[in-house]
Order: structure tokens, then sequence, then C-alpha cells
């Protein structure tokens, strides 16, 4: 199989505190895209190792810790007042407040794709407003907790 374009990933946002530790408010979410994405970086998953080695044994022995995510990353063209961005209710309101949401970060690699959601809190949005280039943003979202896959979301 050949690899897939990255074209057309999407990283939406839901604002619903209690998942992934009770059921959904309401029973479903709604989710807001996030507009104008450039480069996105989902996180990493990995675990410490840990040597549980002892002296009468002639080789090294491991187990792992914890898993743990990495942030998510991406780079916007920044538009202010747009309703994924703005200080009124998304990103940078989400920052603000300090508010944990659901973030769903959704690859192109079918008809409706495969989703990635996890919950996660706003820990960095900045500007950058270069004399001759766009307006952009980069933007880092910290995941905390379980995360869960859905196919076709």
């Amino acid at each position: 199989m050949p690899g897939l374009s990255a074209q057309g990933t999407i990283v939406a946002v839901s604002p619903d505190p209690e998942w992934p530790d009770f059921d959904p408010q309401g029973g479903s979410l709604t989710y807001v895209d996030i507009a104008e994405l450039r480069d996105i970086t989902a996180p990493a998953l990995t675990r410490n190792t840990i040597e549980t080695t002892t002296h009468n044994l002639q080789d090294d022995q491991h187990i792992v810790g914890v898993r743990r995510h990495g942030e998510l990353t991406f780079d916007m063209n920044f538009l202010p007042r747009h309703e994924s961005h703005d200080h009124l209710t998304a990103l940078q309101k989400k920052w603000y407040d300090g508010s944990r949401d659901i973030y769903r970060l959704t690859f192109p690699d079918g008809a409706s794709g495969t989703a990635w959601l996890f919950s996660g809190f706003v820990t960095n949005i900045g500007a950058s407003a270069p004399v001759d280039d766009r307006l952009s943003a980069p933007v880092t979202i910290r995941p905390t907790g379980p995360h869960a896959w859905v196919v076709n979301p």
C-alpha cells in the first residue's frame, strides 16, 4: 500500500471537560474545526524504560513505565476574530481560562478518516507578523489522561 497524503488532516475541538472521565455531556459532542491549519505534529506516544537488572543476572532487564503523550503542535494562518481562533470562545479563550477540552485529530485515510480523541489544554498560542509574510500563530495542546481511536468519526 502506498503512503497517504497528509492533506486534509483536521484538528477540531469540543468543549466537554467531562470526557474521558464520564460520558459526554448530553450524549454527543459538537466539534468546531480549527481553521487555517498548516503543519501539524501529532502527540508522540512514549514510555520510559525502567531497568530492573539484579546482581544475579548476566543480562540487563527492563520494564516500561506509564504511557505518556507528547504535545499536539500546529501552525496556523492566524485569524484573530475567527470562531475557532478568537478570544471570546476559541483557542485564545481556552488558553486564558485554562479549560480542559476534547480535541479530535482526524487523519485523511478513508471516506471519513481515522480520528484520535483526547482531552487537553491550550498551553501556547502566539502570533507572528513578519513584514513580508502571513500573520501566523504556533499552537500547543497538552493532552491529559487516556486517548481513544475512532474510525469514521
